[in-house]
């Protein structure tokens, strides 16, 4: 593409939909006459703020236009200076595809589009895949998920709700007010208001607050009655949809971040999206996944420094090289998949993901001893209490708490506090006697039993170093019915804890954590027949939990533990150097 020198902004400019709403979107063009490819971003958090626009979406403004393309950013509907009623998902995937065929018509266009940005950004081009655009070649989502359920609101069965309360307080809830205003009556409005600057006043009590459903809580955001119903919160809504996987072919750049909350969202958004394509040779999506955490790209994650080149610095550049291959129906020349270990804080390339020659390996639990090893421990169990009341707080892990934009509550977090609890139980391996890699799934495989009918189950992995520091790296919850468990009669669960990739040195030990709760980042399991949401103080319940261990009931922590060695390089863009071959074909 030819580079410019000058650009043109086309401020505020009318988008109508399909059915007459109109979408506010600025504009701007490079210095030139001839129709160009546009990037396309649709935003809920105000088109004019660079934060999210440029910095958090991996997009320079300039950069792209200087290389030739125009840049087209929109306020979704309901949203600041566009028309309409915000309702989160429902209208995404056509005013996507409305805006598509819009900016296809225009003479500042060659007919090719690309969309990008995180977050509910990338949710707009997720969904847009569902309408199949004429002209929608590539989008790259970056820290966004497959579904808006499962993975998004909701994991393992439990409600997020550190994340959704603070998606409202901070993000949502102002300008959806104001957009409402004219159609509430008085007291509402000042209801409303009072209550939106309570809890930004105060997180911590908006978590705190019970039930988390109720009247208040649905008139400050309407939407929150449909999300925070116990049939949704139980994943029996039906409303995740994924049927463009089998109908759209518009090629993918997915970005996540191991320390974000949507991790788990993104990499099951690449595996749909690369079994698209059926193991053909060309296979144009690629996967991303830095450090980062959610609002946080740069280079600190928790309470730990991960060098220079973990920041996104070089996200920006990979965008526009992706963008620069697929709208110029080129073989994208990176590696398929290209992913940061902490532990040795570098970079690898790979030619799949799951990465191809991992092995699960198994660590069981010894609960008479509190150790984890190679072959199932002694025939014991571990006994703890529960109880709703006084739940173990959550400390880091991927959360979106406030200081997010610091990364203070998320990532790699020591757990003193938390291991001194007598509600958790701690299960130690020996010191490794050499490097571990493990990338990929982890996850928890228990025997157990509970007094009450429905109990989470909560487990984290952490890393203990030669002093006997423990950080925690990965952690993930479960919500049980409690149908055929006795005292007597245990029964397995298995809790995903979640992806990850890690160089666990020589010397340190592996430690899990169990337990039954992790809040706020994941609501209150109130251990009786009320729902959660649902659920007042005097409906909590305390339990009586057992793990156990032995042969007959080999619980134990599983990793996936890498068998070969992958090209590595100081950066996510010194890998460019080193695709080729098998890297970059499935």
């Amino acid at each position: 593409m030819t580079k410019q020198a000058t650009f043109r902004l086309l401020d505020n400019v009318d988008v109508t939909m399909r059915d007459g709403v109109i979408l506010k979107t600025d504009i701007w063009l490079p210095a030139t006459d001839a129709p160009c490819p546009v990037l396309l971003q649709r935003t809920p958090y105000r088109k004019e703020t660079p934060f999210g626009s440029q910095y958090i979406s991996a997009l320079e403004f300039q950069t792209a236009l200087r290389r030739g393309y125009a840049i087209a950013v929109q306020d979704t509907r309901g949203r600041y200076q566009s028309d309409g009623d915000f309702v989160p998902f429902t209208f995404e995937g056509q005013d996507s595809a409305d805006t598509v065929e819009w900016l296809r018509r225009q003479p500042f266009c060659n007919g090719k589009i690309a969309m990008f940005g995180a977050s509910y950004v990338g949710a707009t081009q997720v969904l847009a895949l569902s309408e199949n655009p004429d002209g929608l070649k590539a989008i790259a989502p970056q820290l966004t998920t497959a579904r808006h359920g499962e993975t998004w609101m909701y994991r393992g069965g439990a409600l997020e709700l550190a994340f959704v309360l603070l998606w409202v307080i901070e993000s949502l809830g102002a300008d959806h007010i104001q957009h409402r205003m004219a159609a509430m009556p008085a007291e509402m409005c000042d209801r409303v208001q009072t209550l939106l600057e309570l809890l930004q006043r105060d997180p911590a009590a908006a978590f705190a607050r019970l039930p988390i459903l109720d009247d208040a809580i649905a008139e400050l955001a309407p939407h929150l009655r449909d999300w925070f119903h116990p049939q949704a919160v139980g994943g029996k809504s039906g409303a995740d949809r994924l049927d463009w996987v089998k109908t759209n072919k518009t090629a993918m750049l997915v970005v996540a971040g191991w320390n974000d909350i949507f991790l788990e969202g993104s990499i099951e958004l690449f595996e749909k999206a690369k079994s698209r394509w059926g193991g053909r040779s060309h296979m144009p999506d690629r996967l991303i996944i830095g450090p980062w955490s959610h609002g946080n790209p740069t280079d600190w994650q928790g309470e730990e420094w991960l060098g220079y080149s973990a920041s996104s610095a070089d996200l920006p550049e990979e965008n526009l090289a992706y963008f620069d291959s697929v709208l110029e129906d080129r073989q994208p020349v990176s590696p398929i998949v290209r992913y940061f270990r902490s532990g040795s804080n570098s970079w690898h390339a790979a030619p799949d993901w799951p990465l191809p020659d991992s092995i699960d390996v198994p660590h069981f639990l010894d609960c008479s001893r509190g150790t984890l090893g190679s072959t199932p421990g002694a025939k014991a169990s571990s006994d703890f209490v529960s109880n709703p009341s006084t739940p173990v707080p959550t400390a880091g892990g991927a959360t979106f708490l406030p200081g997010l934009l610091l990364g203070r509550n998320s990532g790699p977090v020591d757990q003193t506090v938390i291991e001194a609890r007598s509600d958790v139980r701690v299960f130690t391996g020996q010191p490794l006697r050499e490097d571990l890699e493990v990338t990929g799934l982890v996850t928890a495989c228990l025997w157990v039993t509970s007094s009450s009918p429905r109990s989470d189950w909560t487990a984290k992995l952490c890393e203990v170093d030669p002093v006997g520091r423990s950080v925690g790296i990965v952690d993930g919850v479960l919500r049980w019915e409690n149908a055929a468990a006795t005292r007597d009669h245990p029964v397995e669960v298995t809790v995903r804890l979640g992806h990850i990739s890690r160089l666990f040195k020589k010397g340190y030990r592996l430690r899990l954590q169990v337990a039954s709760s992790n809040f706020p980042r994941f609501d209150r399991n109130p251990q009786s027949a009320v729902p959660s949401t649902l659920a007042k103080a005097s409906d909590f319940v305390i339990a009586e939990q057992q793990v156990f261990s032995g042969s007959g009931f080999p619980s134990r922590l599983t990793l996936p533990v890498v068998t070969v060695s992958y090209p590595c390089a100081r950066s996510l863009s010194d890998l460019r150097k080193v695709s080729g071959g098998a890297l970059n074909s499935p």
